[in-house]
């Protein structure tokens, strides 16, 4: 029996990521919506975890155990460390000129301070895949799955919604390790200074489009403190490039933080001083935008090459 196989710890958020979320005691910190805040030591393992998370019909001969599946994990600290070495406009002394000559220009867009990459192959693959990993196993896509019975009338299942987990994680596994990667593009948010936030809940109009031969949609997933991933898939793009990269100004990662608190329920792990709550966080539930609209992401699809469509704002609860 393999060790994910024996632990009953399955981790919706992984130990790998945590350890940027730690601080110099080796606590790792979240608030709830009543305003509490804990620390946990991050070497016990003891967050972002849920027992038997991963293990559906556990009194029966049927009994499965998928947190093997998630082998993604391991490679956590390569991809963050590629993602470090991923610099925008103005990590460089020779990117001073550019910004002050940026600086007369009248109509500046904020592909203006990215700089534009392709990504290996498996860089891309294996980041994708984490992306889709950490949508699915979320406690707010959990909680999502185990409520589709209510659509029969029936209450919610846990079993119901671990099946559920496996099979469209499954199937976008697959599809990152073996599909087409045309179409896909990613925007790497940095932010020397202000940091993220992250939560149990993504802004994720990503993984209920998964099928068979197709990956479509967007996703906003804060990583670390100082690295947030924008991913999206273009109708019509070049080949090369397949990613941008740019340093953030405070006023987006505090919006990039407003976005984690109306898709988060329970926790918001930060790391530094805890972030001011919002009314959506307060209220404890897992929230959606009404219309997958934000100025926000409207900016971030245009450094893809996506042309924008007027929406208003809005959110709504689903649990």
């Amino acid at each position: 029996m393999s060790a994910s196989e024996a632990s009953k710890n399955h981790h919706w958020w992984p130990v790998g990521l945590q350890y940027y979320w730690t601080d110099n005691q080796g606590d790792v910190w979240w608030i709830e919506p009543d305003g509490k805040v804990h620390h946990k030591r991050s070497a016990n393992r003891k967050v972002g975890y849920k027992i038997h998370g991963h293990t559906f019909l556990r009194d029966s001969p049927w009994k499965t155990n998928f947190e093997g599946e998630f082998d993604i994990d391991n490679e956590v600290p390569n991809l963050v460390k590629t993602l470090q070495s991923l610099k925008g406009i103005g990590a460089r002394p020779s990117d001073l000129a550019y910004l002050l000559k940026l600086l007369l220009k009248r109509d500046r867009k904020l592909s203006d301070l990215c700089r534009f990459y392709d990504l290996d192959e498996t860089v891309h693959r294996n980041l994708l895949l984490l992306i889709f990993s950490l949508l699915f196993r979320s406690p707010a896509s959990r909680s999502r799955y185990e409520n589709y019975p209510a659509s029969l009338g029936l209450p919610p299942n846990e079993d119901v919604g671990k099946a559920n987990m496996r099979q469209y994680y499954r199937m976008a596994k697959k599809l990152c390790q073996e599909g087409l990667l045309s179409n896909q593009y990613f925007v790497l948010i940095r932010s020397p200074f202000k940091k993220f936030i992250c939560g149990d809940g993504y802004l994720d109009w990503l993984s209920g489009n998964v099928n068979l031969n197709r990956i479509d949609g967007r996703a906003l997933v804060p990583l670390t403190p100082h690295l947030c991933i924008f991913f999206c898939t273009p109708r019509i793009m070049k080949r090369s490039p397949n990613f941008a990269a740019f340093n953030a100004a405070p006023w987006m990662v505090d919006w990039i933080n407003d976005l984690t608190q109306i898709y988060s329920k329970d926790k918001l792990f930060f790391h530094g001083p805890p972030p001011k709550l919002t009314e959506a966080f307060r209220e404890g539930k897992f929230f959606t935008l009404k219309k997958r609209s934000d100025a926000l992401i409207e900016m971030l699809d245009e450094i893809a090459g996506i042309k924008p469509a007027a929406n208003p704002i809005a959110f709504t609860a689903f649990s």
